[in-house]
């Protein structure tokens, strides 16, 4: 078995589009490390839209929303996740994933996310024709500076033809996802937003309300904190992350996983990277 887990902050020319690259490769002996199937990996809702490409073996993905495994397109874009999902690759399994900041996907395909929450679409569908020459340069390359180059290469030119203006609701997010616990009504009036505003405004370049981003990326924060301090017990890692009380941390469970804490911590022990030792942070 081997890995390779590549996290990479974007050129700062687009700090303003891209949050982060990750380059991710999960090699198991045959199908599986001991010749069954690969791991799968229940994948925790995060506040970020995204662009992925499947480089090497496909990933099958389901879920409590449909339950019906399908093989993702080499390319995707991927809509705000509200609720967890089932992930599964092959022997071979290879992710280059591109979070975008808050908003930016918006900025850069004007399509409204309210079209992609909890779903995707082939990013051939959405992208110009140009973005297949793209998808086979990055499936050609042979390491993560390459892929990322590419990919910042054909983006960047997108960005400076389509650029749109930037809005107050998506610097409210940024701070969201830094201080998941801030007040929104506190968020809306430094950005000169009435709370009507910044609603109607979060569906279509978020893909969610307000409230229910902050309650997500409240969770993630909290999810990669218990990740940073296995030590910590649930409770002591939710009050770090801006959680109130147990009763707050286990109904965002219920919502977001569908299980309790202890169940979920079971279930993400069994994640195909936990194998080569790495968590999530």
């Amino acid at each position: 078995m081997t890995a390779h887990f590549h996290f990479v902050p974007p050129h700062p020319a687009l700090a303003g589009l891209i949050r982060r690259h990750q380059v991710i490769r999960l090699r198991f002996a045959s199908q599986g490390d001991e010749g069954g199937a690969t791991p799968v990996k229940p994948y925790w809702p995060r506040p970020a839209a995204a662009l992925a490409f499947y480089v090497r073996d496909p990933e099958t993905l389901w879920s409590p929303l449909d339950p019906t495994p399908r093989i993702k397109p080499r390319a995707v874009v991927i809509g705000q996740p509200t609720t967890l999902t089932w992930r599964q690759g092959g022997g071979d399994f290879s992710v280059y994933q591109i979070e975008f900041e808050p908003g930016a996907l918006y900025r850069l395909i004007g399509l409204s996310l309210e079209e992609l929450t909890d779903g995707d679409v082939d990013a051939q569908a959405v992208f110009p024709p140009d973005f297949a020459e793209l998808l086979h340069r990055i499936e050609d390359a042979d390491d993560p500076t390459t892929m990322i180059q590419a990919a910042e290469s054909y983006l960047g030119r997108l960005w400076t033809r389509r650029d749109r203006p930037v809005l107050a609701v998506d610097w409210v997010a940024s701070r969201l996802i830094v201080r998941p616990e801030a007040g929104l009504d506190r968020l809306a009036s430094n950005a000169g937003l009435s709370p009507r505003q910044m609603r109607r405004d979060f569906g279509g370049r978020l893909g969610v309300s307000p409230k229910l981003f902050a309650r997500i990326a409240r969770f993630d924060a909290l999810i990669r904190l218990r990740n940073q301090r296995p030590e910590q017990d649930w409770l002591e890692a939710a009050l770090g992350a801006g959680y109130y009380d147990d009763h707050h941390l286990r109904r965002d469970f219920r919502l977001f996983a569908g299980v309790s804490p202890t169940r979920f911590q079971q279930m993400e022990a069994e994640s195909p990277e936990r194998r080569f030792g790495y968590r999530e942070t």
